[in-house]
C-alpha cells in the first residue's frame, strides 16, 4: 500500500502472527469478529464457539474506527456523521436510511448492550438474526422494528474495507487522513 503503516493496519487477519510486537489495529479486530462469529480467523473454518452479540459490537466498533480513517477526523459530536458517511460510501447496495438504522444498532449495541435506541425522532427495535440472508436490514411488523442479520453486515463490512483500501491507494486525501489518524488508532504494541 501507499504507506507501511497502511500494511500493518489492512494486514490479513487470516496471517497468524504469535510474536510480540506492533499489530494493526483492525488486523486484530477482525480476526476477533471472526472468532466471535464461530470461525478461526486462520483458516476460516468453523468453530464450536460463537458469541453473536459481541461479535456484531465489534463490526459496528470497526465501522467507527475505519470512519475515523476515512474522514481524518475523531472530533466529539461527529460520531453519527462520520459513522454514517462510510456507510452510505462503502456498504452499497443500500435502502435509503439503512445506514440511520445501521447507527442506531450501533448506539443501543455499544451503550447498552441491548436492541434498543431512540433518537430525537424515532424509536428503534432491533432483533438480529445469523443466517447470511439479504437484505442486511429488513423492517419488521412495526415501522419502529428491524431485523438486522449480523452474517451479512459482516460480510458487507469485509467488502467495505476492500473498498475503502481501494480508494485510499488512489486518493491523496483520503492518504492524508489515514495518516492524521493512524498515530492514536492505527497499532497496538503487543509484549
Amino acid at each position: 500500500m501507499f504507506d507501511p503503516n497502511a500494511d500493518l493496519f489492512f494486514e490479513d487477519p487470516q496471517c497468524r502472527r504469535s510474536s510480540r510486537g506492533w499489530y494493526g489495529v483492525l488486523y486484530l479486530l477482525r480476526r476477533d469478529i471472526c472468532c466471535c462469529l464461530g470461525h478461526d480467523p486462520t483458516d476460516g473454518r468453523k468453530t464450536s464457539h460463537q458469541a453473536l452479540w459481541p461479535g456484531g459490537m465489534a463490526i459496528l466498533a470497526g465501522i467507527d474506527l475505519v470512519a475515523k480513517f476515512y474522514k481524518g477526523d475523531d472530533a466529539i459530536g461527529q460520531v453519527g456523521t462520520r459513522f454514517k458517511d462510510f456507510v452510505c460510501n462503502y456498504f452499497q447496495p443500500l435502502s435509503v436510511g439503512d445506514e440511520d438504522i445501521i447507527y442506531q444498532l450501533r448506539n443501543s449495541l455499544l451503550h447498552s448492550f441491548g436492541l434498543y435506541s431512540k433518537s430525537r425522532t424515532q424509536t428503534y427495535r432491533f432483533s438480529l438474526t445469523a443466517a447470511g440472508n439479504v437484505p442486511l436490514v429488513r423492517q419488521q411488523h412495526s415501522s419502529s422494528s428491524y431485523r438486522i442479520d449480523l452474517v451479512v453486515l459482516y460480510q458487507r463490512f469485509e467488502k467495505a474495507l476492500e473498498r475503502y483500501a481501494e480508494d485510499l491507494e488512489k486518493q491523496p486525501i483520503l492518504q492524508n487522513n489515514f495518516q492524521t489518524m493512524f498515530k492514536d488508532y492505527g497499532s497496538i504494541y503487543i509484549g
